[in-house]
């Protein structure tokens, strides 16, 4: 009888002890078998109950994303991973926006590509030059997000641009920016693969004050990729900011002349005409010195006159070889660059008629020059600023 119930009580405390461990297992040891649910695509509150039956938490972030407003868009354990209950799963949901489609650039110039993007709402972010064969220099190949996908308005875009077949620079387009605010001016500039140079004020009240007035290179030159940009913002005209009134020459007979160039002024307006003088009214002073001996005594002033065109060799020409074409115009434009101080300028024109001086003088930081001039044959304008040749333009 004692045997029996030594046996009871050592099977009763084995119960016991199993009981125990089972207790504790479920309690404090982690149960690792639990899977995780796929919840990318779902609504947030589905995503949510689908954790909670597994025993999981959530830790949601916010993001950009095309997808409609509160879709999980990223999880960032797999589906299907064994993890223990309890675990936190890190969802990305969607703050929504706007999605539209991105325009496809293949093919275009770099530039155009890039206005195409910018007046999409869209920025190039990166742009990858390589050597192509087959496709011209400057050209997009490829983009990337590619057309037609529909993505978010801020999404930023990278195009991989052709070098060429021997992988030259390409060159740029400077773009019309007048008018632009100066921030849109410089995002501008810095997406065709430019940079921003100087930058100056000037007054006018042509555009609005803080916009760009000005550019140099001016818009249209085709410059490489890289160059500098300089860059002249508006200003609100002061009273000191008048342009001075301009004598004319000592020796300009011409009543014409005289007056037009007294009203070029060199800062934004409309460009003048300058006539220049006739070969046949010099050939007339000079017959008719001769002619008239006797007037050297009686009126000596009247006989120094015809004397007086011979400050100007650079008109010689016009006497010695008359043209015979038509009479055609050269439209004269010139930025002055941002200077520190002011800087001689001198602009000649030479054609059929020979050489002339259209401007002689002294040039301020940020001025426009604009002169109309008639010519004959083919001409060729020459600008030296501080002494030095700065430009040419020739004209057929």
């Amino acid at each position: 009888m004692g045997r029996i119930h030594r046996w009871g009580m050592l099977v009763a405390f084995l119960v016991i002890i199993g009981c125990a461990y089972l207790g504790v297992k479920m309690v404090f040891v982690e149960d690792k078998d639990v899977a995780v649910p796929g919840v990318t695509g779902m609504q947030l509150v589905d995503a949510l109950n689908a954790l909670q039956t597994r025993g999981l938490l959530a830790k949601v972030d916010k993001v950009d994303s095309s997808a409609p407003e509160d879709t999980v868009v990223a999880q960032n354990l797999s589906a299907g991973e064994k993890v223990s209950k309890g675990k936190v799963v890190l969802l990305r949901v969607s703050k929504g926006g706007a999605a539209q489609a991105i325009p496809d650039v293949r093919g275009l110039k770099f530039e155009e590509g890039v206005k195409m993007l910018g007046d999409a709402g869209f920025k190039v972010d990166r742009v990858v030059r390589v050597t192509d064969k087959l496709t011209p220099s400057g050209t997009v190949i490829a983009q990337n997000p590619a057309a037609p996908q529909r993505v978010s308005s801020n999404c930023m875009v990278t195009l991989l641009v052709s070098s060429g077949a021997k992988g030259e620079n390409s060159f740029v387009a400077v773009p019309d920016l007048r008018g632009y605010g100066q921030q849109a001016a410089i995002d501008m500039i810095e997406q065709l693969g430019l940079r921003l140079g100087q930058t100056s004020e000037s007054p006018s009240d042509a555009v609005p004050e803080g916009s760009v007035l000005s550019s140099r290179p001016k818009a249209g030159s085709r410059v490489p990729a890289g160059s500098l940009v300089s860059l002249t913002f508006a200003r609100a005209p002061l009273p000191t900011d008048a342009p001075p009134v301009e004598a004319p020459p000592a020796n300009d007979q011409d009543p014409a002349r005289a007056e037009a160039v007294r009203k070029v002024v060199i800062k934004e307006t409309k460009p003048v005409t300058i006539p220049t003088k006739l070969p046949a009214r010099d050939e007339t002073q000079v017959v008719e010195a001769p002619a008239q001996p006797a007037q050297t005594e009686t009126q000596p002033e009247a006989a120094a006159q015809p004397a007086q065109p011979q400050p100007q060799p650079q008109e010689q020409p016009q006497q010695a070889a008359r043209p015979t074409g038509p009479q055609k115009t050269a439209k004269v434009r010139y930025q002055v660059p941002p200077l520190s101080k002011p800087l001689s300028l001198k602009i000649e024109l030479m054609d059929d008629y020979g050489t002339r001086v259209l401007k002689d003088g002294t040039a301020k930081s940020g001025e426009y020059i604009s002169l109309n001039v008639p010519y004959s044959g083919e001409a060729r304008v020459t600008i030296y600023l501080g002494g030095e040749f700065v430009w040419q333009d020739r004209y057929n």
